[in-house]
C-alpha cells in the first residue's frame, strides 16, 4: 500500500504518453508554443508498462492515460491494452481531446477501457477554433456521439473561461440530458499560459445551470470519482460534475499520482517536486528497489497545492492533464 506523509493512500495514477498534440488549445500551448522532448528522452512503452506493473503492485487501482494528446504516440492502444492486462487488473481510463478518437475507438473498446474523458470547452465552431487553433469541431463531435453509441462510459470536461465560452456552459450540460453520461466543468488552474485568462468558479457555473434548468432534482455520490461532486437535473439522464480545485480545495483527500512522458513521478500538479523514476529504470534498477524509491518519495508530498497564492510557471501540456 503506497502511503504519503499526511496517511493519504495513493490509489491513483495518471500517466502521459506524449507532450505532443494535434491541437493547440491556449490555456495549454503557450503562444510561442513549446520545445518538444526528444525521443530518446520519453520513457518507451515497455518502460510505461513495468512502471504501471510495480505501481499497481504496490495498491494503485485507477489509471488514466493523458497527453498532450495519448492518442497521437504510435502505439497508444497497444499500451493501454497491456496496463489494462495487468495481473492486479487495474480501472484503466484515457483522457482526449477525441480528434483521433474515431478511428481509435474500435480497437480502444477491445482493451477493457473502463472509460474515455473528451475534453471539449464549447459547441461553437468559430470559438472551438480560437481556442484550440484548428476547425475539428466536427470530428470531436462525431467521436462523442460515437462513444455514446458504443455504450462505453463517457465524460465530458469542459473549462469555463470568462469571455470566450460561458454561453455554452449549458449547452455543454445538455449533453447529459439526454444520455446517461456526465459533462463536468474543471475549474481553470493558473498554470503557465493558463494564467492569462480567467476561470469562472464552479458556483458561478452552477448559478447558470440553476437559471436555465432549475434546481438540481438529486445529488449523485460516485466515490470513484475522486474530486468530482455531481447534480442530476430534473428530466436529464445524466449527471453535471463539478472539479473545484480553488474554490473547493480537495487536496486532503488526494489520492493521485502523475507520471511525466519523460518519466518524472510527479506528487503534486502543483509543485516541483519529483521523482526520477526513467534514470531508475535505465540503471539496472530492480522493481523492488523502484517501489522504494516510489514510497519513499511519496513523504515529500505536498499537504496541497499553493494555486490561491502563488502561480505554477509550468505549462500543462509538460505534466500531463
Amino acid at each position: 500500500m503506497l502511503v504519503d506523509g499526511f496517511g493519504r493512500q495513493i490509489r491513483y495514477l495518471r500517466i502521459s504518453l506524449t507532450d505532443k498534440c494535434n491541437l493547440r488549445c491556449r490555456y495549454c500551448v503557450p503562444e510561442e508554443g513549446v520545445v518538444i522532448k526528444p525521443h530518446i528522452d520519453l520513457l518507451t512503452l515497455e518502460e510505461v508498462e513495468r512502471t504501471a506493473a510495480v505501481l499497481t503492485g504496490l495498491g494503485i487501482e485507477k489509471i488514466r492515460f493523458t497527453g498532450g494528446e495519448p492518442l497521437v504516440r504510435r502505439g497508444a492502444v497497444s499500451v493501454i491494452r497491456s496496463v489494462a492486462s495487468l495481473p492486479s487488473k487495474p480501472s484503466v481510463g484515457l483522457t482526449t481531446n477525441g480528434v483521433l478518437l474515431n478511428e481509435n475507438l474500435h480497437d480502444l473498446m477491445s482493451c477493457g477501457l473502463s472509460g474515455i474523458n473528451i475534453s471539449l470547452d464549447t459547441l461553437r465552431d468559430d470559438v472551438y477554433g480560437k481556442i484550440t487553433g484548428f476547425p475539428v469541431l466536427p470530428q470531436v463531435l462525431s467521436a462523442v456521439h460515437a462513444c455514446i453509441d458504443s455504450g462505453i462510459t463517457l465524460k465530458i470536461n469542459a473549462v469555463p473561461m470568462k469571455g470566450i465560452n460561458e454561453e455554452d456552459i449549458p449547452a455543454l450540460a445538455q449533453f447529459s440530458r439526454d444520455n446517461d453520461m456526465a459533462v463536468r466543468f474543471i475549474e481553470l488552474m493558473p498554470m503557465g499560459c493558463a494564467s492569462a485568462f480567467t476561470g469562472i468558479p464552479n458556483d458561478e457555473v452552477m448559478k447558470m445551470l440553476c437559471d436555465r434548468f432549475g434546481s438540481p432534482a438529486a445529488l449523485t455520490a460516485v466515490p470513484e470519482d475522486g474530486p468530482a461532486s455531481y447534480v442530476q437535473f430534473q428530466g436529464f439522464k445524466g449527471r453535471v460534475g463539478f472539479i473545484s480545485p480553488l474554490t473547493h480545495r480537495f487536496c486532503g483527500s488526494c489520492d493521485r499520482i502523475r507520471l511525466t512522458c519523460d518519466g518524472r513521478l510527479k506528487l503534486c500538479l502543483a509543485s516541483p517536486v519529483s521523482l526520477d523514476l526513467r534514470s531508475l529504470l535505465r540503471s539496472g534498477a530492480s522493481d523492488e528497489d523502484i517501489a522504494a524509491a516510489v514510497a519513499g518519495a511519496l513523504k515529500d508530498k505536498p499537504a496541497g497545492h499553493e494555486f490561491i497564492n502563488k502561480k505554477c510557471d509550468q505549462n500543462m501540456i509538460g505534466i500531463g492533464g
